[in-house]
């Protein structure tokens, strides 16, 4: 208890600090396992509290206390009301995000005066914002783009990928072989370690054989599964760009001069996954090789300090509430003027997805229209050919030679000559 008033008097502290906006990355709170692999003796949904891959209560109460927390580390920025000029929340179309954004603004908005709507009940509904899936290439990531798959294939198929898969190889054969899956590479192995994980926690007693492998031989490979999405500049521009994008415009606005500047956004909330959080740290060159935990959390906070702007990247990577690592930037350090970091992530910020995810259909429409256009020409000049030689030897040409423009305009007739 002391140690947690300790926490919540060094939040207030911080809170004090000229932080003008604040982005939050997080992902969401305890789940039942989403995947389980074919042998594991725990496939019985009735065996969980929950259905597969949903929040727990456990999970709830996680993200209550992260949204307190929030509540007093950004209560200079935040009115005890929610203010949607403020405050904007996104989520990936997930149960479990949703809810865990839910339960984490029910911890940042208790309602207060006004804000009560029933005497019996001390919360109040803070709006959501989602969007499906596979349309989304800010937060869930998965909007289709061929560019970003030619690209992890290309990786993928690389001398140097397949020669450190390689050094878990014999890891993979035996997880294969106890688990009923094929495992052949990083992301199969970090599915059955997340799901051995999930059932440890919740004291389950794990099969003889996973005692040789988990979880000491499997963590680093599980771990690093989460590189791999943003492994290059080009699969990191893709993956991670739109997001960090999202962010450094909402930060513009607040440096940039103007006169409704007071409307613009104070925190805006993301409420992901473990992937979302690995992607991110790996695109920014600052990822730890740990496993994003249940609530790692992300802060992107804009600082002003003796009148200039400031980028200043803090990580939280545990299920309990306490004050995030501050990370040191690459190049640039603990805080890192923005003009500064725009350049030294030039590569992730000025991302155009539409525009790279799209841009070699033209490119082939062109090429085929191109030799569409030769194709029908040769065509045409055989045909002409033809039947300038037949017509010459008629009677009668230019009664032909007017067949001949007949048929040439509708080339559907030709094959019926």
């Amino acid at each position: 208890m002391f140690a947690f008033l300790v926490l919540l008097v060094f939040s207030v502290c911080l809170a004090e600090e000229n932080v003008k906006f604040a982005a939050v990355i997080y992902r969401h709170g305890d789940r039942t396992p989403v995947d389980l692999y074919p042998t594991d003796p725990y496939r019985n949904e009735s065996l969980w509290p929950v259905k597969f891959g949903e929040l727990t209560n456990i999970g709830k109460r996680q993200h209550y206390a992260v949204g307190q927390w929030l509540r007093l580390r950004y209560s200079h920025l935040l009115s005890k009301s929610f203010d949607p000029t403020e405050l904007y929340v996104r989520s990936t179309d997930v149960d479990r995000t949703l809810m865990s954004a839910q339960a984490n603004l029910a911890g940042m908005y208790p309602p207060v005066g006004k804000s009560i709507w029933n005497k019996h009940l001390m919360w109040q509904p803070i709006p959501i914002h989602t969007m499906p899936e596979l349309q989304d290439e800010v937060l869930a990531m998965k909007k289709k783009c061929p560019t970003y798959t030619k690209e992890l294939e290309r990786v993928q198929n690389t001398k140097a990928y397949k020669e450190r898969l390689s050094r878990y190889q014999e890891l993979m054969n035996y997880l294969s072989a106890y688990t009923g899956k094929i495992v052949k590479d990083y992301e199969d192995i970090v599915d059955i370690y997340s799901a051995l994980y999930i059932e440890s926690l919740y004291n389950f007693t794990l099969p003889n054989w996973t005692h040789s492998v988990y979880p000491d031989k499997m963590r680093e490979p599980a771990c690093y599964s989460f590189t791999t999405p943003a492994a290059t500049p080009l699969l990191a521009r893709l993956r991670a760009g739109p997001l960090l994008k999202d962010i450094m415009t909402k930060i513009n606005r607040v440096i940039t001069p103007c006169a409704k500047k007071k409307d613009y956004l104070k925190v805006s909330v993301y409420s992901g996954h473990d992937f979302t959080i690995g992607v991110v740290l790996t695109a920014l060159g600052i990822f730890d090789g740990n496993c994003p935990v249940y609530t790692a959390t992300i802060l992107i906070e804009l600082v002003e300090d003796n009148g200039a702007n400031y980028i200043r990247i803090s990580y939280r990577n545990a299920t309990d509430v306490m004050e995030p690592q501050i990370l040191s930037i690459p190049y640039c350090g603990k805080l890192c003027p923005v003009e500064k970091f725009k350049q030294l992530y030039e590569n992730l910020l000025n991302v155009d997805f539409d525009y790279e995810c799209t841009k070699q259909f033209p490119v082939l429409l062109g090429i085929s229209f191109f030799g569409g256009l030769v194709i029908f020409a040769s065509i045409y000049v055989a045909h002409k050919l033809y039947f300038a030689k037949v017509s010459s030897r008629q009677r009668g040409y230019t009664h032909t030679y007017r067949n001949m423009g007949q048929l040439l305009d509708n080339p559907m007739k030709v094959g019926h000559v």
